[in-house]
């Protein structure tokens, strides 16, 4: 029989407390935001994960770990539509890492999946058991007890670094002081330190490094914490498709997927592979970039915490908000589609947009009241089928995929651009000779949402299209 209900009626903890003592073997699904993740169970031990985000799928995973290279990810991406061939497989034969490599990140990409669900107190969930374990790409074996006790203990980190950052559009600024010497030298701590730079958001920063919400604003609230950095200003991010919080990545299953996704490699390691770091936990990690902050650094002593917590226009942080022009040129929620809707009403109002063949217009209503109704089935097919004909009509008639996409000004001007986090991620990777495809596939985004923000930059003049 199965069983559904909402996190905030069955806090995560005491479900899965539940599915551990009672032994069970099937998938727990549970979706907020149009993101679904999955935990397969098989008598009440975890066994593997899954998520249809393509921001957590193992190619961003391994980009945010620096296993693999942008350059890298895309060779295998292009080889994989010829193919068919899993990723994770068309990595290791292209030498970008081994098989052994690829296998224990996809274990520690399963248990961090589940940790980032103790984030997802407002999300939907269901239970449906099964006959037998499902099949999983790497097969894990997780105790409910052990998932519990660190996903805990990071749901409680997170609520206290949620009272500093508590806005995607908190921008950072240095104060003149440098972290330890070490820390510079850890490839994640150097591209954070570096990212700092009074103009890019918390949002931008984890767009940009293609990183776990969880590592990098930990890593950003010890500096904050140390005084190495303060909070220069906070900018309204808010935009029509919505911005991806990278959290934890999922194993994907060993079935056909969409391009991104992945499944053990099976093919012999190469000889020419590069030695990679070691496979960590989220935890781990952590760990491993913050080893080097000394407590006992001669730095300012840190603020009161009431400060810290105190709400953001009572620090006197200054809070950008856009007016009715910008308003609508970066996609947010025209008055008249704003009205309080039933979901039926809104379903339909869709749908008629669809039939006139205004799929972005639908795209903005149904973003909304995927917030409102999570989990409705009729409304996730019908998100489904206008997410697909948008993308086919954007490549058909407005970004041809084999177009070349090229900035009409020099990226140093367009910093000063009212730009969104996923706008300036997208501008970020053009440079004359990638084509839209390539782009599309690297961006940690959905399809759909990273070509609505490629045809509002269009729109707006920052880019144009050339041939090949």
């Amino acid at each position: 029989m199965p069983l559904y209900g909402t996190l905030t009626s069955m806090p995560l903890p005491d479900l899965l407390q539940w599915l551990g003592n009672a032994r069970v073997t099937g998938s727990l699904r549970v979706e907020r935001d149009r993101v679904s993740k999955s935990i397969h169970f098989h008598e009440g031990r975890v066994v593997g994960c899954s998520s249809d985000d393509p921001a957590q799928r193992i190619g961003q995973y391994l980009l945010n770990r620096g296993q693999i290279t942008e350059d890298q990810l895309r060779e295998a991406l292009q080889l994989q539509e010829l193919s068919g061939q899993h990723l994770g497989s068309l990595l290791v034969e292209l030498g970008a890492l081994t098989a052994e490599q690829l296998a224990m990140h996809l274990e520690a990409q399963a248990e961090e999946t589940v940790h980032s669900l103790f984030d997802w107190d407002d999300a939907v969930f269901r239970f449906e058991e099964a006959d037998k374990n499902p099949a999983q790409a790497v097969p894990v074996s997780l105790r409910v007890e052990d998932v519990l006790l660190r996903g805990l203990k990071r749901y409680d980190e997170m609520r206290q670094i949620r009272e500093v950052f508590n806005d995607p559009g908190i921008v950072l600024e240095k104060t003149g002081r440098n972290p330890p010497d070490a820390v510079l030298a850890n490839r994640m701590g150097r591209a954070l330190w570096d990212l700092i730079d009074a103009e890019r958001t918390v949002a931008e920063v984890l767009l940009q490094v293609h990183g776990s919400e969880y590592v990098v604003t930990k890593f950003l609230y010890e500096l904050h914490r140390s005084s190495l950095v303060r909070i220069a200003k906070v900018k309204e991010v808010t935009t029509g498709p919505p911005v991806p919080q990278p959290v934890a990545v999922a194993v994907e299953p060993a079935a056909a997927e969409p391009a991104g996704a992945s499944a053990p490699a099976t093919a012999t390691e190469p000889p020419a592979a590069e030695p990679a770091p070691p496979a960590l936990t989220e935890e781990e990690e952590v760990e491993d970039l913050l080893s080097d902050f000394n407590p006992e650094m001669d730095l300012p002593a840190q603020e009161p915490a009431e400060v810290e917590a105190a709400p953001l226009e009572e620090t006197g942080v200054e809070v950008a908000e856009p007016d009715a022009e910008q308003r609508g040129e970066r996609g947010i929620v025209p008055l008249e589609d704003s009205e309080a809707y039933s979901l039926e009403q809104s379903l339909e109002k869709a749908r008629r947009l669809m039939a006139k063949t205004e799929y972005e217009r639908a795209l903005v209503i149904l973003d909304r009241v995927y917030r409102e109704h999570p989990g409705e089935e009729s409304l996730r097919r019908l998100t489904a089928e206008a997410e697909a004909a948008f993308v086919e009509k954007a490549y058909r008639h407005f970004l041809p995929p084999s177009k070349v996409l090229a900035l009409t000004r020099e990226m140093d001007t367009l910093e000063a651009e009212d730009l969104s986090p996923s706008e300036f991620f997208m501008l970020s990777r053009i440079d004359g000779t990638w084509d839209i495809k390539s782009i599309i596939q690297i961006a940690p985004m959905r399809e759909s949402d990273a070509l609505r923000t490629l045809k509002r930059l269009r729109e707006n003049g920052l880019i144009e299209l050339k041939d090949p």
